[in-house]
Order: structure tokens, then C-alpha cells, then sequence
């Protein structure tokens, strides 16, 4: 750095200085500082002055700090650990499934937590554990996301579940 700001210096000091023109023995035109006898001061247009260049700052709000006032650098990980991909989940089981998920590091405060069913947002909170009623049989594809303000920090990956309930269509006809 301080090379640097020697070099800038040094160019700025080289710029304040008179510049001569010339023609060589080999009839090129030279300009330069050091004239020799049969040079002229030259004549250069006016320098350009630019304005600063002005870099915005990064904004810091509270998603950007932890419970102790750290930068916060944002999550690493947000996964869903149970169920598991593609569960198989049974009538009985079907009316209260527990969903677990795991986020690192900590969830900060005022993160919110957004658990999707099917793309759709079934459940929300401060929280890393849901309990879902009464889910319909077939497969679903669980979600959950993470956001501040409505600003998504961080979604974990599709997880496929399959939800067994009994049909009426599917009883036997037995007289």
C-alpha cells in the first residue's frame, strides 16, 4: 500500500511539470520533460477532472446480526429430518405427522420458519418443529424456508412423503 501511494505521488509531482516537444534524429515527434535545445513547450489540452466514484455501502440490519451483535454471514443449512425421503406414512400415523428440521447455525431471531405442503405455506413460526393434521393419501412434497422480512435467507430441499389412508373404493365386495 504505501508503494502504491509512492507511485501516486510520484505521478502526481511528474504531472506538474512542463512538457516540451520535439522531433528526433530520426524525425519522430518526442514530447517529454527533458527538452533538448530546438524544443517547444507543448501544448496540451486542459486535463479531464472526474468526479469521485462513489461505492454504495452494505446495508447491515438485523438479519445481518446475531444474538451477540456479530455480523450475521447468513445459514449454511436448512434440511427436513423427519420425515424421511420418500416415508411411507399409514392411516394411523397420517392424522399427526411430525416434521423436525435442522438449520445451521441457530435460527436468529425474528427469522421466520415457512413449512410448505405441496408449494403451498400450511404452517409458519420462530420454530423448528410442526405438527401437520389430517394430511390426504397420496405423495406430497414437503418444504421449509427461511425468511426475514419476506426476504427468503435460506430453503431446504423437496422431501417426498406418501400418505396411506383407506378408500371406499377399495373394499371388497363380499355379500
Amino acid at each position: 500500500m504505501k508503494l502504491c501511494s509512492l507511485l501516486l505521488l510520484m505521478f502526481s509531482l511528474h504531472s506538474v511539470a512542463e512538457v516540451f516537444t520535439w522531433v528526433n534524429e530520426n524525425g519522430v515527434r518526442v514530447y517529454g520533460d527533458e527538452p533538448p535545445a530546438n524544443a517547444k513547450k507543448a501544448d496540451l489540452p486542459a486535463i479531464q477532472k472526474l468526479k469521485t466514484l462513489k461505492i454504495p455501502e452494505k446495508k447491515k440490519g438485523p438479519a445481518s446480526q446475531t444474538q451477540d451483535g456479530e455480523p450475521f454471514a447468513g445459514y449454511n443449512t436448512l434440511s427436513i429430518l423427519t420425515p424421511k425421503q420418500e416415508a411411507v406414512i399409514t392411516a394411523g400415523e397420517a392424522n399427526s405427522i411430525s416434521i423436525q428440521l435442522h438449520i445451521a447455525p441457530a435460527l436468529q431471531p425474528k427469522h421466520e420458519v415457512t413449512l410448505l405442503l405441496d408449494g403451498k405455506v400450511v404452517k409458519s413460526g420462530a420454530q423448528l418443529n410442526f405438527q401437520l393434521e389430517n394430511i390426504a393419501r397420496g405423495s406430497h412434497l414437503l418444504q421449509a424456508k427461511v425468511k426475514y422480512n419476506g426476504q427468503l435467507l435460506v430453503s431446504s430441499g423437496n422431501r417426498r412423503i406418501h400418505v396411506q389412508r383407506p378408500s371406499i373404493l377399495n373394499r371388497n365386495n363380499a355379500r
